[in-house]
Formats: structure tokens, C-alpha cells, sequence
């Protein structure tokens, strides 16, 4: 008896012989059996090629491994029990160094350089000379000049150090620093005109600073300018009103100026701002004495 196909659209159970379904009208193909035992044999051969090809690399990389990890080396039975050590070349280690002292100790710095160590150490000899070496190697040298004529200021040789300041000034006139520094060193010398002046042009750069304007307050006063001094010196007062010493300067300006009364409230804010002052008793004193008549202070 010819076994039953199915049809492969519908699944309909039928008797071999049939060219088409008799439910769907699909066509039914029969297979080969010759043709499918083919193809088994193929598919197997290639599944044991694959296992084969799989197994050869494994092996491949387990040898790979193994060959490439190092393995000791088994003593020898004649070996002594002990092994005499090899020598091994230990690393020299140099001793430390002590480090480099500041200042002019320090070879690695240059002139500038070590002129500002030096200067921080109070070693004004030194920074000066190495100032000195920087402007020989470059006279323009605008830092260089300003420092060595602070120096010379520090040293008490104002007038020797208006040169380099006014030579830093006129190199840079846009800053404000070297401005300062040489109206400073003029006033130092006595030359109030030039002294203010150059306090003036410090201002323009740095109106907010209240140094500058408490400076040029102060050079107004030796010159004699008093109204312009008092003028100076409220606004250094409203620059930094904690400051009791622009109190005290403006009272003696107003007391040039015959104010009394402006004089004596000026001296009141300085006690209040610093009562426990050196001068306080004396300022207490005067203020009594404006309080009856004026009398010029000294």
C-alpha cells in the first residue's frame, strides 16, 4: 500500500497518485527519496567537517598557550641543595642635594629675578646691584628701572632714585604705579610742584584709589594750597572712611583755613575712630580750645 502524503498549502491527508489537492487545488509535489538520502549525506559530511575544523583550533590555541607561558626550570638532582646567589647591579643612589638658598644664591635666576629675592630679604645691597646688571643688559627695562629706584628710596637716596623713576615714567606713562612711585620720591626731595603733578596723573590712571588722593592731599598741604588739600582729603575720606589719620589731616587743614568749627568736628571723628591714639589727650586739648577761641596749631 502506497503510503499517504499531505498537502504542504493545507495540510490535507491524500493517497499518492494525486497531481493537485482535492481542497485546496494546490499542486502536490512528491518527493525524491534517492535525492533526500543526497542530501542528508551532504549535510552530515558537512556538519563533521565543521566539528573537525573546530577541534583543530582548539588545539591550536591550547598548544599557542602553552608555549608561550613561561615554565621554571626543574632542578637537577646533582644540583647543590643550596644555589650559590648571583650578583645582581644594584642602583646608585646619589646622595640628596641641598637645595638652593633664595636670593643670589640661586644661579638659575636671572637679574630681575634675583634682584626681587633679594629685595624681599631686605638685602637691598644686592637687589640693587643685580637691578643694575638687568638695566645693562636692557636700559629700557621699565620694571627694572622702577625697582631699582625704589630701592634707592628704600635706602633713603630719594633723590638718586628720581632718575629711574621718572625714566620708568616717561618709558610708560599709562601706568599707574611708576606715576606714584616718582611723585613720592619728588615730594621726598622738596619738589612739591612736580611732586603734585605727578600725584595728579596718578589720580587719572586710578581715581579709586585713596592712597594717591590722600598723597596729593598731603603735598597740597606743604605747598600751602590748604582749600585744595581739604578738598583732596574728603575724598579720600569717602575712599575709606575708617581711616582716622585723614580725620586728623583734614582738621589741621581746616585749622589753616581759621575753620574751627570743621576743625573740631574733624578731630571729634578722629578720637571717635580712634580713641585709644597716642595724641588723643592732646587732640582732646585742642578740641577744647576751638571750642573758645581759635588758635593756629602747630
Amino acid at each position: 500500500m502506497a503510503p499517504a502524503i499531505s498537502c504542504e498549502k493545507c495540510g490535507a491527508k491524500l493517497r499518492s497518485g494525486h497531481d493537485r489537492c482535492p481542497r485546496c487545488r494546490a499542486f502536490i509535489r512528491v518527493a525524491d527519496p534517492a535525492r533526500q538520502r543526497e542530501t542528508s549525506r551532504k549535510l552530515a559530511r558537512i556538519s563533521a567537517a565543521t566539528a573537525a575544523t573546530f577541534l583543530v583550533l582548539l588545539a591550536g590555541l591550547w598548544i599557542w598557550r602553552e608555549w608561550k607561558t613561561p615554565r621554571s626550570v626543574a632542578k637537577s638532582a646533582a644540583a647543590p641543595a643550596v644555589a650559590t646567589p648571583r650578583a645582581v647591579a644594584q642602583p646608585v643612589i646619589e646622595p640628596a642635594r641641598p637645595l638652593p638658598q633664595i636670593g643670589r644664591d640661586r644661579p638659575f635666576l636671572d637679574a630681575k629675578g634675583a634682584g626681587a629675592a633679594a629685595y624681599q630679604e631686605g638685602d637691598y645691597a644686592a637687589a640693587l646691584a643685580d637691578f643694575q646688571a638687568a638695566l645693562e643688559k636692557n636700559p629700557k627695562d621699565t620694571d627694572a628701572l622702577s625697582n631699582l629706584g625704589q630701592i634707592l628710596v628704600k635706602m633713603n637716596r630719594p633723590a638718586d632714585a628720581i632718575p629711574y623713576l621718572a625714566r620708568a615714567a616717561s618709558l610708560a606713562p599709562d601706568r599707574w604705579a611708576y606715576q606714584f612711585n616718582l611723585a613720592r620720591a619728588l615730594g621726598l626731595v622738596g619738589r612739591l610742584d612736580e611732586s603734585i603733578e605727578g600725584y595728579r596723573h596718578a589720580q587719572e590712571l586710578f581715581p579709586n584709589d585713596y592712597v594717591t588722593t590722600f598723597n596729593l592731599a598731603l603735598s597740597l598741604h606743604k605747598h600751602g594750597d590748604d582749600a585744595a588739600a581739604v578738598d583732596q582729603y574728603q575724598k579720600a575720606i569717602n575712599l575709606q572712611p575708617e581711616d582716622a589719620s585723614f580725620r586728623k589731616a583734614l582738621a589741621i587743614s581746616y585749622e589753616r583755613l581759621q575753620k574751627g568749627p570743621e576743625a573740631s568736628a574733624a578731630y571729634q571723628e578722629y578720637l571717635r575712630l580712634s580713641p585709644a591714639a597716642p595724641d588723643a589727650d592732646k587732640i582732646r586739648e585742642r578740641i577744647t580750645e576751638l571750642a573758645g577761641t581759635l588758635a593756629p596749631s602747630s
